[in-house]
């Protein structure tokens, strides 16, 4: 009754006597690359109910015998992307349901079947960039309940479409995702009374959604990110409960007695970002959301507005929003405490933005894919410091780079250090330092780090060192060089012997490389772009024997500041 074959990759082909199986009810073959055409047997499997051919190589001929599974319920053919046309013969599938068409980047043409399988509820046309003539397709599926044209859209149908989908009353679900020929949404979409979820991500051209969207009693989510030119968001009416992610915006009326934050308990997504959440009134509203639960949530992004005054304390606010251990990465900005709760400093990847006040980062962890501190002026890394980095990066904030690995004085005139780590060395792939106003030569940072692979530098003006910094410095195999206000490179670039890729962009005042340029041997790559006296030295007949060694040599114009 039930077969899972999935992942099978080296199955061919199925025996003429698979359709033997009389009481099949439930196929997988999803996965199985190299089975391009089914059995005629396969027309016998009269009791099948769910069909998965996901990820098939599947030309029109695994479709021959399709019709004949009139009980078939499920049907999925995600990724087939031999599958131009879905023959007329599908009209017969009366009980189908779910059919799952996502990714079949060949597929043209839906509509010879489509007006007779009106029980439909789920149709999944995600990546279908090909499909033409959609609005006429859609006239038969009352039933429909879940609607997924992601991507899928094309020129000059939008009006016609946007109106047919108006008129499917029973969709609770609706993706139009990354579809650049949405201008608007018509007021026929506020029609939708249930539906509960419409994605419009990254609709760049959008400009317009219906005001009384905000009024459907149903609608709880509506996706918005990357609408740039959308001139302004339905507002929930007070009787609704819809949210606008993956951004949500806190809000307050004036009298009431909390925040719109509590619209967040309900809702699960994988990226979030929480603005404004100096309007929160009270830290028992973060606790209501129940942040830790939402098991799904991958990206955070909490932000409060820089001066603005608070409700609550940040701290105690952001004490009640620990999220779940499935996140990822993590970026709070605008928060205006001194010290951070302890579970910040042991999320997997970090972002601190704009935090004037903030003094010290505690509970760090062992190791960070990514740590990024920006524009946090008074911050100071002290003991305990992480053992490893995969990518560092600093900008405006001075006080870590000549603080990382100092040690605190206790009230007896002793340093503390309780831990090893605190005085050893953090491993960083990768080191971005951005508008920094101390000399290279006071980053304290620098001796404190091993295994460096990539430098990014930009916008620093002195990038002097002295002898004892270079070493941590000759792992460096890729360096790039950034808008800095320098007339040379730093001595210590010709001490990288294992350099492979330079990039120098926007340095003015550089005319020219160092003299022995050429006994970097293992350099690789030379990009140069925005400096146009030292692309003259490059183009220079003498100067480009200098150069001859390194196999990729690129020369732009001007770098856009």
């Amino acid at each position: 009754m039930y077969l899972d074959l999935s992942l099978c990759r080296r199955i061919k082909e199925l025996p003429e006597s698979f359709g033997k199986l009389k009481k099949l009810v439930h196929l997988d073959l999803s996965s199985c690359r190299r089975i391009k055409e089914l059995p005629e047997s396969f027309g016998k499997l009269k009791k099948l109910v769910h069909l998965d051919l996901s990820n098939c190589s599947a030309s029109e001929n695994i479709l021959k015998f399709m019709w004949r599974l009139t009980d078939l319920q499920y049907l999925g053919l995600s990724g087939c992307e031999g599958i131009k046309e879905l023959p007329e013969s599908f009209g017969r599938l009366k009980k189908l349901v779910h059919l799952d068409l996502s990714n079949c980047s060949a597929l043209e043409n839906i509509s010879k079947f489509m007006w007779s399988v009106t029980d439909l509820q789920y149709l999944n046309l995600s990546g279908c960039y090909r499909i033409g003539w959609l609005p006429e397709s859609l006239d038969g599926f009352t039933s429909l309940k879940y609607l997924n044209l992601h991507g899928c859209l094309r020129y000059g149908e939008n009006d016609s479409l946007m109106d047919r989908i108006s008129a499917l009353s029973n969709l609770e679900h609706l993706d139009l995702s990354w579809n650049d020929y949405i201008i608007s949404l018509p007021e026929s979409f506020c029609n939708l009374r249930k539906l509960h979820t419409l994605d419009l991500s990254y609709c760049k051209y959008i400009k317009k959604i219906p005001e009384n969207m905000g009024r459907n009693d149903s609608l709880k989510t509506l996706y918005l990110k990357g609408c740039h030119r959308l001139r302004e968001e339905p507002v929930p009416h007070p009787s609704t409960s819809f949210v606008s992610l993956p951004r949500f915006q806190v809000r307050v009326g004036d009298g009431e007695s909390s925040s719109n934050l509590v619209c967040l308990k309900d809702t699960n997504p994988q990226r979030l970002e929480i603005v404004w959440l100096e309007n929160v009134k009270s830290a028992e509203e973060a606790q209501s959301i129940k942040l830790m639960e939402k098991n799904k949530l991958q990206a955070l992004e909490l932000s409060w507005t820089v001066g603005a005054e608070r409700f609550v304390d940040d701290k105690v606010l952001l004490e009640k929003l620990v999220p779940p251990k499935s996140l990822h990465g993590l970026a709070i900005m605008g928060y205006n405490g001194v010290s951070l709760p302890t579970w910040v400093g042991q999320q997997n990847s970090v972002t601190l933005t704009s935090m004037e006040h903030l003094q010290e980062l505690s509970g760090m962890s062992t190791a960070y894919s990514e740590l990024s501190i920006n524009y946090c002026p008074k911050l100071r890394m002290r003991p305990l410091l992480p053992r490893a980095v995969r990518s560092l990066r600093i900008r405006r904030s001075d006080n870590v780079l000549s603080s990382w690995g100092e040690c605190t004085m206790s009230s007896t005139g002793a340093s503390s250090s309780s831990s090893s780590s605190s005085s050893g060395l953090t491993t960083a792939v990768g080191l971005m330092v951005g508008y920094s106003e101390l000399p290279m030569q006071q980053w304290r940072l620098l001796r404190h780090l091993s295994g460096l692979d990539y430098l990014n530098i930009e916008s620093c003006s002195d990038l002097t060192v002295s002898p004892d910094i270079i070493p941590h410095l000759s792992s460096v195999t890729h360096l790039k060089i950034r808008t800095c206000n320098i007339s040379s490179l730093p001595h210590w670039v010709m001490d990288l012997t294992g350099l492979q890729k330079l990039e120098i962009e926007g340095c003015r005042g550089i005319r020219s490389l160092p003299e022995g340029i050429q006994k970097l041997t293992k350099l690789q790559r030379l990009e140069i772009d925005g400096c146009p006296d030292l692309n003259k030295w490059c183009e220079s007949e003498e100067n480009k024997m200098k150069l001859a060694h390194i196999k990729d040599k690129v020369l732009s114009g001007p770098a856009t500041l």
